[in-house]
């Protein structure tokens, strides 16, 4: 049996090319978060604020898991979301074991280093039983929340897309295919001053700018190279009202978010161009189209509860997973 190492730094990063490329670690560049697109849109939003502390467990030459991280403000995470784990497949339960006992040990030496004050964990593992993962967390006295995220299978086709449709919706897709003009930003049409009405439109909604110059650079170039869409939905009168912008990762679609024009929330303006997205996903080769996050009623507000029913609208499975967060500090106090 094999001493197992931690790789971070330089030594992650000059090996992170060949590690993903590993049928082993598909999942990583499945998702854009996590993979390509996560690896430049996320620094150019947060910075210096958060610095990637990531690493993997390594058995000889063999990495047995690759840890998304980062450390700012505090706190361990991933760019303001949980830590990522992925685990190379097909591995022992004993290494398993193994391998989890020496990501935690060395997140608590993180830690200790960069005086952390909150650590959040994805675990996705947790269904049905405790994790490996859940009960390292909870020797350090974590929190676990009950997370849920929304998926529509694009493998099943537009028939298959349909059967998670939700029936009240299937009118309110009808109402924007009658009313509303679309125009797409993709690898066909790489219109720049589209892209800039959307960003314009986009501030307005928001009240201000929300976002840098960077990250919408990053945004734009990764569309119009052919990973993902941005669907602009107009009226008669020429005027913007909704934009809906999808990214691709190598097999998922990710819904990035949706924009409407805060006068016209009493018409169905997003339906429509959302259903556009995913079925160009589809017609893109993505085999599933992630809406995101669906918080729990009494965890989240008002706006984030409706908008996580829009979503939910869509979906034709819901996942399940746990975001465990502790304080460092509490730790040591004890329960």
């Amino acid at each position: 049996m094999q001493a197992l190492r931690i790789d971070s730094g330089d030594r992650f990063a000059a090996n992170l090319k060949e590690w993903r490329s590993d049928p082993a670690f598909s999942s990583i560049d499945a998702n854009p978060v996590s993979g390509e697109f996560g690896r430049a849109y996320y620094p150019a939003v947060f910075g210096e604020r958060h610095l990637d502390a990531s690493f993997a467990v390594c058995e000889g030459e063999r990495a047995l898991v690759i840890v998304l991280c980062t450390s700012g403000e505090r706190r361990l995470d991933y760019y303001g979301m949980p830590i990522r784990l992925f685990l190379r497949t097909g591995l022992e339960e004993a290494v398993v074991q193994r391998a989890v006992s020496e990501i935690f040990a060395y997140l608590d030496t993180l830690v200790f280093e960069r005086h952390i004050e909150e650590v959040i964990v994805r675990d996705d593992a947790s269904a049905g039983q405790l994790s490996l993962v859940g009960k390292q967390c909870l020797n350090r006295h974590a929190a676990g929340v009950l997370q849920l995220t929304g998926f529509c299978a694009l493998d099943r086709g537009e028939a298959g897309m349909r059967q998670g449709l939700r029936k009240s919706f299937r009118s309110l897709v009808n109402w924007g295919q009658r009313n509303l003009t679309i125009a797409s930003i993709d690898a066909k049409n790489q219109s720049r001053n589209l892209f800039e009405d959307y960003r314009k439109f986009h501030a307005s909604v928001a009240g201000r700018v929300t976002r840098s110059d960077r990250s919408w650079e990053a945004m734009f170039d990764w569309i119009a190279s052919g990973h993902g869409e941005l669907v602009l939905g107009f009226l008669a009168t020429g005027e913007l009202v909704t934009g809906t912008m999808v990214i691709d990762g190598v097999t998922q679609a990710y819904y990035v978010s949706g924009v409407y024009d805060r006068e016209r929330f009493d018409q169905p303006l997003g339906h429509w161009p959302m259903w556009i997205a995913m079925v160009h996903s589809m017609e893109r080769g993505m085999r599933i189209f992630e809406l995101g996050d669906l918080p729990l009623t009494g965890a989240a507000t008002e706006k984030e509860i409706a908008i996580g029913y829009f979503k939910r609208g869509f979906a034709t499975d819901i996942a399940t997973w746990i975001t465990w967060s502790w304080s460092p500090r509490r730790q040591e106090r004890g329960p």
